[in-house]
């Protein structure tokens, strides 16, 4: 299966999943009194909007490169996890509101009948089925949006879980407790919002988190005879996909040919070492050439930002 229909198959899981689990708990709290089940539901609910979000990203990042979007549409992925936060927080945020003003006010009421219990009992069984699926599937694609949406599941599975342990306590005689695991799950929720937004701000902003990749690239140049000081090395992300820049030194007596042959060599050894390298841009400069350097980095760059 190619790229584009795993990354579509995983979307339509989690809107068909996670709508049929909103639709459960948000009829069960509503119909027998659960605060915490019903935020479980609300939150859910955000999960079908994000999983379509993330569907429609899927669909854009895999058309290719044009005339205004050079570097292809990958970051498509990006800006949806960036949407995907947006939503998470506001329904976060919303439901902190509706707990705090229960918690103030008292309003606890009595939780009826067993199937609060059981319909977050299977929330959690499906979260993690959901989860472990997603996560297994975005790591394998590369892809921000699937990768945070398979973390916003995993939040939900603590949630549930907080949400069971406040609707047992609340049958044995506790009925604060339910609203108190609302608010809770509110708390946890906005959190979740917040690491999402941090994730997907890096590779918005050319950031790079592992910097495993230089090392690589430094490896691979090394491999090539005749080249010196490579330097000024960026590695841009766009999606799954990663954009060299480096320059390098040659021998200033080599023939304008023979220097293309070498940044040739250094390409295609820089793309050999990931398969998620597609394009290297490389800049040939006379050995011993000194000149400001503000940007990129070079192997003592590197190894000073590991110590």
């Amino acid at each position: 299966m190619d790229r584009s229909k795993l990354f579509s198959k995983a979307a339509w899981i989690g809107v068909l999943a996670n709508g049929a689990l909103s639709t459960a708990k948000v009829l069960v709290g509503l119909f027998f009194n659960s605060s915490a089940v019903l935020a479980d539901g609300v939150d859910t609910g955000t999960d079908v909007f994000t999983s379509l979000v993330t569907l429609v990203s899927g669909r854009i990042s895999n058309r290719p490169p044009d005339e205004t979007h050079p570097y292809g549409h990958e970051r498509a992925e990006a800006i949806a996890a960036k949407i995907v936060s947006f939503i998470v927080f506001y329904a976060g945020v919303s439901l902190f509101f509706t707990s705090v003003k229960r918690v103030i006010f008292g309003e606890h009421p009595q939780i009826q009948g067993v199937l609060p219990l059981l319909v977050t009992v299977l929330s959690m069984i499906v979260k993690t089925w959901l989860f472990l699926y997603k996560y297994r599937v975005g790591k394998k694609l590369n892809s921000s949006a699937l990768i945070a949406d398979a973390l916003n599941m995993r939040n939900d599975i603590l949630i549930s879980s907080t949400v069971l342990f406040g609707v047992i306590l609340s049958k044995v005689g506790l009925f604060w407790m339910d609203s108190i695991a609302a608010l809770v799950v509110s708390i946890m929720i906005i959190r979740t919002a917040f690491n999402i937004f941090r994730e997907t701000s890096y590779e918005l902003m050319d950031g790079m988190h592992d910097l495993e990749i230089y090392q690589e690239i430094f490896d691979a140049v090394e491999s090539v005879k005749g080249v010196k000081n490579p330097h000024k090395v960026r590695v841009r992300q766009v999606g799954y996909k990663y954009f060299v820049d480096i320059d390098i030194e040659v021998d200033p007596n080599l023939t304008v040919r023979m220097g293309h042959d070498i940044a040739t060599q250094v390409k295609q050894a820089i793309i050999g070492k990931n398969d998620r390298i597609v394009d290297v841009l490389v800049h040939v400069e006379p050995a011993g050439n000194v000149e400001q350097e503000p940007f990129g980095l070079d192997q003592e760059k590197l190894d000073s930002g590991n110590k």
